[in-house]
């Protein structure tokens, strides 16, 4: 199994290099490998606006995707560890629609124009309100977990709807959110995702053997030494916070969490310490061949990246509630 995680882990990187030149090269323009090169190293030997438009807007958009598709995997591998269920996920569950509700709700009553760069905040209020609902609901019963957090996630999205719909002035700001896109991407914000990801390795890094627990029942668990209450609420703040982030750059991007885990656990085995760099890198994948395909499905303009996610994880939903129905 380690020679064999080792070797998806090595193909995953591979497709993440293809894919991270499809990016930059195509869009409404499309542009030659070399001027790419020369636009990274050498911009004087190229038209000032072709080095701009790769070095300031194709290559942070590319960065951006890779870096959010990373983190969504890590957080919707964090909820299923800690929940215990393969079909939870920081979209699945409301969680990103918690964000985007209290992110809406700032803007719709002019809260969020108190403090300045507050949108992160608000997300992170609404995605760790929603997981310690969604905690406090199902830690006794986790077979009502799915049911509670598509609930959540109709009342949250419902509660999106109306702020998009009672505030005017605030009617593209809001519909960011509920749709999700990269195209905002700026070297600042891809710094901080960068950080967040970084942040989330080294983590992973030191609690691989601490997750596998995780996954056994709380007896077992225990008797490991391993304080689960405490070191679930950690995940779950953790997870709470890289989400909201996310939002806060990206809007509601669906499916991520749920797609990378599944397809690297079939990959790569159940542990942690190959299940979780698997993922990351496919979540990368996944999102950054997501945003080529909305910039070329309908080029010169745009589809919403949620949008084409949910289209591709949608149908993986219905496998594994079929499967989840069969056991």
């Amino acid at each position: 199994m380690k020679r064999r995680a080792f070797f998806v882990i090595v193909a995953l990187i591979a497709a993440l290099i293809v894919l991270t030149f499809c990016s930059i090269i195509l869009g409404s323009v499309k542009y030659s490998f070399s001027s790419i090169i020369y636009s990274l190293f050498k911009p004087e030997r190229v038209p000032s606006s072709q080095a701009y438009i790769i070095r300031n807007l194709r290559l942070p958009r590319t960065l951006t995707a890779i870096l959010a598709g990373s983190a969504l995997a890590f957080c919707g591998l964090i909820f299923q560890t800690v929940f215990r269920n393969p079909m939870a996920d920081s979209y699945v569950l409301g969680i990103s629609a918690g964000a985007s509700a209290f992110v809406g709700i700032g803007m719709l009553t002019g809260l969020m124009s108190l403090v300045s760069n507050s949108i992160p905040f608000y997300a992170f209020a609404g995605s760790l309100l929603t997981t310690l609902f969604l905690f406090a609901t199902g830690r006794k019963n986790p077979s009502t977990l799915l049911l509670t957090g598509i609930a959540l996630n109709f009342f949250l999205s419902a509660v999106t709807t109306m702020t998009i719909y009672l505030g005017n002035k605030q009617l593209d700001a809001i519909l960011f959110w509920t749709m999700g896109s990269v195209s905002s991407a700026t070297w600042q914000r891809t710094a901080i995702l960068f950080i967040l990801c970084l942040f989330a390795c080294v983590f992973g890094s030191r609690n691989f053997t601490s997750m596998d627990v995780l996954l056994t029942d709380d007896s077992t668990a225990i008797s490991s030494g391993l304080n689960i209450k405490k070191f679930r609420l950690v995940l779950l703040i953790i997870a709470s916070a890289v989400t909201a982030v996310v939002v806060a750059f990206c809007g509601v991007i669906g499916f991520i969490g749920l797609m990378s885990p599944h397809f690297a656990r079939i990959l790569c085995g159940p542990r942690h310490k190959h299940l979780m760099p698997s993922s990351m890198i496919l979540g990368a994948d996944i999102l950054l061949f997501s945003d080529i395909i909305s910039r070329l499905i309908v080029s010169p303009s745009e589809l919403p990246i949620g949008l084409v996610t949910s289209l591709l994880g949608a149908p993986v939903f219905f496998i594994l509630l079929k499967r989840r129905k069969k056991s």
